[in-house]
């Protein structure tokens, strides 16, 4: 077997997840897939990845497969394709099936009954009609609304003022037109708690390694994690994780998995488990794991190797674009802070970053990290304050919701990294970069 830094990597990715070629390519050769299942191509869907040094974008790997040493899929996708490369022999780092985890919200209920985790009343209906009644008869109580496979369409959403919700459905009942009453609605009830903890980690056949990060989401906005041995996690938020390592192990499951935990008087809900590179969270795992190829290249052949840490404490903070959002965007990023930022898939020539236009033109996430909490948030504004210049704006904000989440839980026993203390919110809002 090769040593790691020989291997040639290729990454199979749509565009979201280009920052973990990105970090493989620091150390080893890495080409870049990123499949198509247009009928016409496109210049911006061409462009992912283009130009980037040490990524080299390819339009198929077939004909060069013969020089890769191991298949990355960062993303809950693409398990047939994975299974016939593992049945080629080639090391494969990806969800396998496991993917439908995630991406089939029946199949989760169904495992999370079968594993003994419970689960918010769920009402399954079919047809946007028939979810806009059940939703009316409870215009006055919060609902969560899901669907499977289509988050390109609709993420999952809160219902809670009528008004707002019959304009979703409209907008829907328009974007989907007669398919609108072929889907199923999974509607839960919503949970009273703001504790929501979750493990970060990878999952190699059904193993996590000895320490992993627990971590807290403002809603794909901002991140705090701290690295924790798996057994001083508060069980609260470890446990559900233990409870659905077997079912990740017959699926020959290799690949990151993180969980989003919703803790009501000392019970858990793990609503979503997130079988693929996590974002928020897998931008700080880039930085957080010293040996991150090593990982992915053993854990893709079945062997766990446990994480070499760079920090005790992590956090990251999601950029918008605030420029002419009817025209492409570009930015630069300071090559003395590039290691912090990470963007998804665009091309980069000029010396700067191009997207093309998009709705809501998220542009990534800056990363820090530190030996405390304040640390990494130091290393936040020093990296917002190097962007000062740059069309973009830092959601320090939501910061803030991070520091009272994790204050209350440790209020309530469940304890954060090796005690130490939070940064006051003042110090995440004043600054004036």
């Amino acid at each position: 077997m090769k040593s790691t830094n020989e291997v040639t990597f290729c990454v199979v990715d749509r565009g979201t997840f280009f920052p973990v070629a990105d970090r493989l390519a620091r150390n080893n050769k890495v080409y870049y897939y990123s499949p198509s299942g247009d009928g016409f191509e496109t210049v911006a869907k061409d462009a992912l990845g283009h130009g980037y040094p040490g990524v080299e974008t390819i339009r198929d790997f077939w004909p060069i497969k013969s020089q890769i040493d191991c298949f990355v899929f960062p993303d809950c996708r693409d398990w047939g394709l994975q299974q016939e490369l593992v049945s080629q022999g080639f090391p494969v780092w990806g969800s396998r099936r496991g993917e439908e985890l995630e991406g089939l919200r029946g199949v989760w209920l169904d495992v999370a009954k079968e594993i003994g985790l419970p689960m918010p009343h769920t009402e399954v209906i079919v047809g946007l009609e028939g979810a806009r009644q059940y939703l009316s008869d409870f215009r006055e109580k919060k609902k969560h609304i899901k669907i499977s496979r289509y988050r390109g369409d609709m993420e999952t959403w809160c219902a809670d003022d009528w008004t707002r919700t019959r304009t979703k459905l409209d907008a829907l009942a328009h974007k989907w037109g007669p398919q609108q009453d072929k889907l199923i609605f999974y509607i839960q009830q919503d949970l009273d708690t703001d504790i929501e903890g979750g493990g970060d980690s990878y999952n190699i056949d059904g193993d996590f390694p000895d320490e992993v990060l627990l971590g807290y989401e403002a809603k794909s906005k901002a991140y705090f994690g701290a690295v924790m041995a798996r057994t001083e996690v508060p069980p609260e938020i470890w446990k559900p994780s233990e409870l659905v390592a077997p079912i990740l192990a017959a699926h020959g499951y290799r690949n990151f998995f993180t969980t989003e935990v919703r803790v009501v008087n000392g019970k858990s809900y793990l609503l979503d488990p997130c079988c693929r590179c996590p974002s928020p969270a897998g931008e700080s795992q880039l930085e957080m794991y010293s040996n991150y190829a090593d990982i992915i290249y053993y854990g893709a052949r079945g062997v766990l190797i446990q994480p070499e840490w760079t920090a005790k404490y992590c956090g990251q903070v999601a950029m918008d674009w605030t420029g002419d959002k009817d025209s492409a965007a570009s930015i630069r990023v300071p090559e003395k802070v590039s290691q912090w930022v990470k963007l998804p898939a665009c091309c980069y020539s000029d010396g700067a970053y191009h997207f093309p236009p998009t709705p809501d033109m998220d542009m990534g996430w800056v990363v820090g990290i530190g030996d405390t909490p304040t640390e990494v948030l130091n290393h936040i504004l020093e990296v917002n304050s190097e962007l000062k210049d740059q069309p973009l704006h830092l959601h320090l904000e939501r910061l803030v919701d991070l520091i009272g989440e994790i204050n209350e839980a440790r209020e309530q026993g469940m304890e954060f990294g090796q005690g130490h203390q939070m940064p006051q919110p003042a110090a995440v809002l004043d600054t004036d970069s």
